[in-house]
C-alpha cells in the first residue's frame, strides 16, 4: 500500500466505521425478518389469506431492499480496502466529500450520475 493510499484510507476511517456498523445492523435486521416470511398455519378465511400474503410480500420486498443495500456497502468497503474509494468509477476524478458524506456507497460523481440518468431516460 502506498503512502497516498494509506492517507486516503485514514481520510475515510469514519465512513468505514459507519459502513461496518450499518452493515451489521442491516444483517441482524434481515435475519430477524426472515422468520416473518414463514407462516406456520393456513389462514381461516380469504381475508386472512390476503392479509398474510400482503404481509409476506412486504417483508420479502424489504428483505430484498436491505440485501441490495448490504451489497452496496460491501462494494464500498472493498473500494476502501483497495484504495479506490472516493474515485469516480466513470471518470476517475475524486468524488466530492459532501457527496460521499451524503451517499457513502456512491460509485460515481454527481456529473457522471447525472449523465447516466439522462442517457437511461432517453
Amino acid at each position: 500500500m502506498t503512502v497516498a493510499t494509506e492517507g486516503r484510507n485514514r481520510k475515510y476511517e469514519a465512513i468505514e466505521k459507519m459502513l461496518l456498523a450499518q452493515k451489521a445492523e442491516l444483517t441482524a435486521r434481515m435475519h430477524s425478518r426472515i422468520g416473518e416470511v414463514h407462516i406456520d398455519r393456513e389462514p381461516d378465511d380469504e381475508a386472512a389469506l390476503a392479509s398474510n400474503s400482503t404481509t409476506k410480500d412486504m417483508v420479502a420486498a424489504t428483505l430484498e431492499r436491505e440485501r441490495r443495500t448490504v451489497q452496496e456497502i460491501e462494494g464500498a468497503l472493498k473500494r476502501l480496502e483497495s484504495g479506490e474509494y472516493g474515485l469516480c468509477a466513470s471518470c476517475d476524478k475524486p468524488i466530492p466529500d459532501a457527496r460521499l458524506k451524503a451517499l457513502p456507497c456512491a460509485r460515481v460523481c454527481v456529473r457522471c450520475a447525472e449523465q447516466g440518468s439522462r442517457s437511461s431516460a432517453v
